[in-house]
């Protein structure tokens, strides 16, 4: 029979590894039900680039917000991410999401909220 840490899944693992937090934008998954119910199990090298489903080191914590803006941004066009790179596709990966977050880097969901806010008389 093989070892515990074997038996869980790649979602277990991936949320411990991260400290339960978005790899993204820092935030605490378990900060309440609706934030843990809308988190995603990101591929950080996209499937439709080669990223695997079943490897560790292509998994990670992701809060819905940062998955959505991150969509199919490739880290490492051309390489597999592995232990050795995983930290800098990490880097990376938070780089393009924290600039579409903040409007640094063009960003439909970035766009439409300032839009609906100031349409809706909620801002500026």
């Amino acid at each position: 029979m093989g070892s515990q840490e074997e038996e869980r899944s790649i979602y277990y693992q991936a949320f411990t590894r991260d400290g339960f937090r978005c790899v993204f934008c820092h935030r605490d998954i378990l900060e309440s039900f609706d934030t843990f119910a809308a988190s995603h199990l990101d591929h950080l090298k996209p499937k439709s680039n080669g990223g695997p489903d079943d490897d560790i080191w292509n998994r990670v914590t992701s809060c819905g917000v940062c998955n959505s803006i991150k969509g199919g941004f490739d880290p490492l066009p051309g390489v597999i991410v592995t232990s050795d790179n995983f930290e800098n596709a990490i880097d990376l990966a938070r780089e393009h999401v924290i600039a579409k977050r903040y409007g640094k880097k063009p960003c439909s969901y970035y766009r439409d909220y300032w839009y609906w806010l100031k349409e809706s008389g909620r801002h500026g």
